[in-house]
């Protein structure tokens, strides 16, 4: 009997080890998204890879300076399925 619950226990938790783990964090730690702003700028850069794509922009600011501005978006698959 104690070895068939070693086998059952064995086979359940290689189970639960094959898994894929699920992870996020949250924007709202982050970010307030109360407080929505513009940024106007030229494209600099897009990168369309997993798990998160990234948008780059080149942004005057008030005095004219040029600075770079990236933004964290959704993966390609999620953003397809999006249109």
């Amino acid at each position: 009997m104690k070895r068939g619950i070693g086998t059952l226990l064995a086979v359940v938790l290689l189970l639960i080890a094959g898994m894929p783990a699920s992870a996020h964090h949250s924007v709202q730690a982050q970010f307030d998204l109360n407080r929505p702003f513009t940024v106007t700028g030229v494209v600099a850069k897009v990168e369309w890879i997993n798990p998160h794509s990234y948008l780059y922009l080149d942004v005057k600011d008030d005095s004219g300076t040029l600075k770079h501005w990236a933004f964290e978006m959704a993966g390609p698959g999620r953003s397809a399925g999006r249109g």
